[in-house]
């Protein structure tokens, strides 16, 4: 395997790129749609804050993903929150990228985690003789 095969497995990947696309996102829908409707005041301010503190998750969740379950919230918060601060989630396509993200980073498991083994059976269950 590759080192970037093994380091994309070591992280939740997916959930990384997605916070950074949706943050990407935010920021063009904004820039681009300048000519088609005037997005400027609170609404571009909260476009940028989001796309800044989505930018964060994101990288947050690529270099250190023991931090995943919080970088996962703050990109759920931030997409839910996008949806009527930020002109739709930035026509609802980074808000979906960054639900998307954060459920993914909430759901993610590591490989080497122990706790994702399967358990022995329990011995409070009898064998049934037959």
């Amino acid at each position: 395997m590759s080192r970037f095969g093994h380091w994309r497995r070591s992280c939740p990947f997916t959930a990384g790129v997605l916070a950074v696309a949706a943050a990407v996102e935010l920021v063009v829908a904004v820039g681009l749609s300048a000519g088609v409707v005037v997005l400027s005041g609170s609404g571009a301010a909260m476009a940028w804050l989001f796309a800044a503190l989505l930018l964060v998750a994101g990288v947050t969740l690529l270099v250190n993903p023991a931090l995943r379950h919080f970088a996962g919230v703050v990109a759920l918060v931030v997409g839910v929150a996008s949806l009527v601060h930020a002109n739709l989630g930035g026509f609802l396509l980074g808000f979906a990228a960054a639900v998307v993200s954060g459920a993914l980073a909430l759901s993610w498991v590591p490989v080497d985690d122990p706790t994702c083994e399967p358990e022995e059976p329990s011995s409070a269950v009898l064998p049934v003789e037959h």
